[in-house]
């Protein structure tokens, strides 16, 4: 598979992003974009051919789609597959290589100095499977909740989670996962599979056969917050999108997302997102 070969500064500009649904027997549709179409599956798996060449794109892969290039479905999903896109431009010239030209340890071009910046390149193959699946999946997922929020600066934080996006990808190519790394993802896994239980820090301790101050390190070193804090934004995040889409009560979603006490629900709420949820639910059906 080739890789994309971009010069960076300027980085590449995200353009808008979502997350779908195909059911069994549904094809991705025939396109043509002037942009560059990023695409991972969640769950599933798609069948996608572009340029005469026939991809499967299964969960946990991604792929990413060239501006000016046909690409459609040419299979139906065997499964319901979910899948995020993602649309973005380069500014300046990009070079499509082939994997055994590339260099991964020549990422920094030049050094710069007071008035000039670094020069350096993202070489992200343009077919893979991501190390850290979880990690990727909370990216796209505070990519999507920053764009219900619609605030005044909601584009550029996409930017930065785009950017971000984009670094892990090439990062993925780059080194195998640290032992920190892997121990981050396994406690990711687990409370994004348990968090609607009343998950303590034991509970994960237990399940990972690890001292939960280690497991507070390995998370505070690779994503900059302790379990309990990830495990407070995902059942936020889950909560978000439940006030957006369904009429439930307050105090039912709140049990829904492992939040017995909603009372406390609506106070958490409030310090991550600045508004309570009967609050942000006005804001976001009237949005949408």
């Amino acid at each position: 598979m080739t890789v994309l070969h971009i010069d960076v500064p300027p980085f590449p500009v995200f353009v808008k992003m979502g997350e779908a649904t195909l059911p069994v027997g549904k094809k991705h549709f025939k396109r043509t974009f002037s942009v560059f179409d990023l695409i991972y599956v969640v769950e599933g798996k798609m069948f996608l051919s572009e340029d005469n060449s026939n991809f499967e794109i299964g969960k946990g892969e991604y792929i990413c789609l060239l501006p000016g290039l046909e690409h459609f479905g040419y299979k139906g999903c065997e499964v319901e597959t979910k899948y995020f896109w993602i649309h973005f431009r380069i500014q300046e010239e990009f070079l499509i290589k082939k994997r055994k030209e590339i260099n991964w340890g020549n990422i920094l071009v030049s050094e710069g100095d007071f008035v000039t910046p670094s020069k350096y390149v993202f070489q992200i193959p343009r077919f893979g499977k991501v190390n850290q699946s979880n990690y990727i999946e909370s990216i796209f997922e505070n990519m999507l909740n920053v764009g219900v929020t619609n605030t005044p600066d909601f584009p550029l934080r996409q930017q930065i989670y785009f950017e971000e996006l984009l670094l892990q990808l090439q990062k993925d190519v780059m080194t195998i996962p640290t032992a920190t790394e892997n121990v981050t993802e396994k406690t990711l896994n687990y409370i994004q599979r348990n968090y609607k239980e009343d998950i303590k820090m034991d509970d994960i301790a237990r399940e990972l056969h690890f001292h939960s101050d280690y497991i507070t390190r390995c998370m505070q070193k690779t994503i900059g917050m302790s379990p309990i804090h990830y495990l407070n934004k995902y059942r936020i995040a889950q909560a978000k999108r439940l006030l957006t889409n369904t009429n439930d009560k307050v105090m039912t979603i709140s049990k829904s997302i492992g939040i017995q006490d909603h009372t406390y629900f609506s106070k958490l709420f409030k310090k991550v997102e600045g508004v309570s949820p009967s609050e942000y639910r006005q804001f976001s059906q009237r949005e949408s």
